[in-house]
């Protein structure tokens, strides 16, 4: 196996970026000619051709596409031992993306991000709020705030906390449909949920230690839990929702528990990254951050 020339493999990536070897060449002040011989090159290191390109196409291969994950997070990887041994190893530096639900967002990080980026004010601080399923193995994010276990067995999960789910409706919603005193008899009704079964009348809630599956009326599915509230509050539906979302209106009678008796599982709320970057400074300094505020509370 041939060695890579980094130089060539950042000129890849920053065209898969730019959507275009020029582009790319007059961000990485290349000279033009030069960067299709390195391209050229590094496409003979691969054994296959990683752009299709052209007078008015240009795009990623299946292979390209492929190619790109790995040479994004080996350059990612690069780039903060760099930062890290430039700054003398004392000093985070560099940018730290960090992907996360909505309501999450502002609930768990907003009143806590100030004293971190000032404990760090090398480190660029960017919050893209609304993706809790950023994929980190393709480079969307370095850590994400995640709901529940899924896509987290690859990955490094460190538990924040459990969330109380509750399911509750508007008293109007309610005054029109039969008295639920049971499980059974939420079939037929109207739910608002951020996950819904692959069928689109089926729910499965969180009951006693196991999924049970209803089969709805209807189902409205959003990952925004905020516009899940408003629509339960105007007498939608029922909704799935955390009990600190939701108590407020409980509490003042604008929403109705529904089944307050019936014990729902509780929702992991887990701090995610990959395990190659366990020993990023930024991701580090990050992680040890939001663990000391969620053991302190």
């Amino acid at each position: 196996m041939r060695d890579f020339s980094l130089s060539d493999v950042r000129l890849f990536t920053k065209a898969a970026q730019l959507g275009g070897l020029t582009s790319a060449a007059d961000a990485l002040n290349v000279p033009k000619a030069s960067a299709s011989r390195q391209l050229q090159r590094l496409e003979a290191t691969v054994g296959h051709q990683l752009l299709h390109r052209g007078a008015t196409r240009f795009a990623l291969t299946e292979e390209g596409r492929e190619f790109l994950v790995a040479a994004q997070h080996v350059l990612s990887i690069l780039d903060d031992v760099m930062l890290s041994l430039s700054s003398g190893g004392g000093t985070v530096v560099g940018r730290l993306r960090v992907a996360v639900p909505h309501y999450y967002g502002r609930e768990l990080l907003a009143g806590h991000l100030s004293e971190f980026m000032s404990a760090y004010p090398q480190l660029e601080v960017v919050v893209e709020t609304g993706n809790d399923r950023a994929d980190l193995f393709r480079d969307e994010a370095d850590v994400a705030i995640r709901r529940g276990r899924e896509g987290c067995d690859e990955m490094v999960a460190r538990h924040l906390k459990n969330e109380p789910m509750v399911l509750c409706a508007a008293p109007a919603y309610l005054a029109r449909h039969p008295a639920i005193e049971a499980v059974s008899d939420l079939a037929s009704h109207a739910f608002l949920v951020s996950e819904a079964e692959g069928r689109k009348k089926e729910v499965s809630l969180p009951i006693s230690g196991r999924p049970h599956r209803v089969n709805a009326g209807s189902v409205f599915q959003s990952d925004d839990l905020e516009m899940l509230l408003k629509l339960a509050l105007s007498g939608r539906g029922i909704g799935l929702l955390p009990l600190s979302l939701a108590e407020l209106h409980i509490d003042g009678g604008v929403l109705a528990q529904v089944l307050p008796l019936v014990k729902l599982n509780p929702q992991e709320i887990n701090l995610v990254y990959l395990p190659s970057r366990r020993q990023s400074p930024k991701i580090k300094a990050f992680v040890d951050y939001v663990l000391h505020i969620f053991n302190q509370a």
